[in-house]
């Protein structure tokens, strides 16, 4: 683990959480061969961090394979050392480099590493935004912000656009930013977790096919093994609440219903007495 400035650190943690995460990603990229192994440095190259998201650009076409393998290795390396309390990033990710022909304005592939230019206005806008803070720090805030604006560069060259939710960039295959997906992962999973308290009968074919009309977007997210998933958790907290003998209570009915997809007017004394017995074994096991 490398060494940090830990006044100069304290300086800018100052400024505010937002002012800071840009330093920290900068640093990141300024200090990525002595962050990770010298292998790791001399076949990966760090493009830009989005929204917890680390880009990297690898030109061994074996090493993409391998990356997998190092992938934890590389984000407890950078966490560590730069990570509050939340990691910094959680994920990395392989994008191609372009660099833009400012002549043609078009992206054009590079074989071997070039140095991403600036334009004029680029590069007064991020002075203009360093002026903002104290002098001694203005270097330091500068670079971050070059660093920044230079990796975004590369994947908007790549054809990456803005998030339809927010201000960051996210893949040209998709609609919305990682950090975007996740909250809608958690909307998704609350509007499951009703859906199956109000009808816990429902099969999982059918809970998909209501929350699909309800969030179209979420076609790739809403498989089945998320529907099972809350389902299964949801199981787990009535569990919980039912007691031992109770098989006429509304949340042990429920339990029935969840369980064996059966609706309250195919329950039997019998079915609910087996399916509570069997549910307590397989937590039990």
């Amino acid at each position: 683990m490398i060494e940090i400035d830990r006044v100069l650190h304290e300086q800018i943690r100052a400024l505010g959480s937002a002012a800071y995460k840009k330093f920290l990603c900068g640093e990141v990229i300024k200090n990525w061969s002595r962050l990770v192994d010298e292998e790791i440095a001399a076949q990966v190259v760090p493009v830009a961090i989005e929204r917890g998201v680390l880009f990297v650009r690898v030109d061994s076409s074996a090493f993409k394979d391998q990356l997998k393998f190092f992938k934890e290795e590389i984000l407890a390396a950078i966490n560590e050392t730069f990570g509050q309390s939340e990691p910094l990033v959680k994920n990395i990710r392989i994008t191609r480099v372009f660099i833009l022909d400012d002549k043609k304005n078009l992206p054009a592939p590079v074989d071997e590493p070039k140095e991403i230019v600036l334009t004029e206005e680029e590069i007064k806008s991020c002075e203009e935004q360093a002026e903002k803070f104290p002098e001694d720090l203005r270097p330091t805030i500068l670079n971050a912000l070059t660093a920044q604006v230079k990796g975004q560069k590369v994947l908007r060259a790549n054809g990456w656009h803005k998030c339809a939710n927010c201000s960051a960039l996210c893949p040209p295959e998709e609609k919305i930013c990682e950090v975007c997906k996740i909250k809608e992962r958690d909307v998704m999973m609350k509007k499951l977790l009703v859906l199956f308290r109000e009808t816990p009968w429902l099969k999982s074919q059918d809970a998909q096919k209501i929350l699909l009309k309800q969030m179209p977007h979420m076609r790739k997210e809403c498989s089945l093994a998320a529907i099972d998933s809350a389902r299964s958790s949801l199981i787990q907290s009535l569990a919980r609440r039912v007691r031992f003998g109770d098989e006429t209570s509304p949340d042990a009915l429920k339990l029935v219903m969840l369980t064996k997809r059966l609706p309250p007017d195919k329950l039997t004394s019998a079915i609910i007495k087996r399916a509570l017995s069997e549910l307590r074994f397989n937590l039990a096991s």
